[in-house]
């Protein structure tokens, strides 16, 4: 359930940027800038098609088993997907203001992988992308 939450709140997201993608081109003036934005769209909408399968494998394989399990214990797990996938929003968006800056020091490109490579908090959210354990 931790991961139908956390897809579903990634299907969200991938829809405003798909809608941010295509208002983008329509207002664009420049051709060349135009045509990236429509294979932005385009491979945004490729990643919701793949985001969507997902949830479904999810969806599919969760139904059965909820009549058996712990209502508390679903409902929590689906509070703590929102908030660990809007924490790595947060984490993410920190991470590239952080790291995409240009390194003025060794140091500081150092503490960039510390503090964003190894976050725990974005390897368990990113791994509800792929699901490994999840029959197919």
């Amino acid at each position: 359930m931790y991961c139908i939450e956390v897809i579903r709140a990634e299907i969200d997201l991938q829809h405003h940027m798909i809608s941010a993608a295509d208002e983008a081109a329509g207002s664009s003036e420049v051709p060349a800038m135009r045509e990236q934005w429509i294979k932005t769209s385009a491979e945004l909408l490729q990643g919701l098609a793949n985001l969507e399968g997902v949830l479904y494998r999810l969806q599919s394989y969760m139904l059965p088993r909820i009549p058996a399990l712990d209502s508390s214990a679903l409902a929590s797990a689906i509070r703590q997907g929102n908030a660990d996938f809007q924490e790595s929003q947060l984490v993410a968006n920190r991470c590239a203001v952080e790291c995409d800056a240009p390194q003025v020091t060794n140091e500081s490109s150092q503490a960039c992988s510390a503090s964003c490579g190894n976050s725990a908090l974005l390897t368990r959210v990113a791994a509800c992308q792929s699901p490994t354990w999840l029959p197919r």
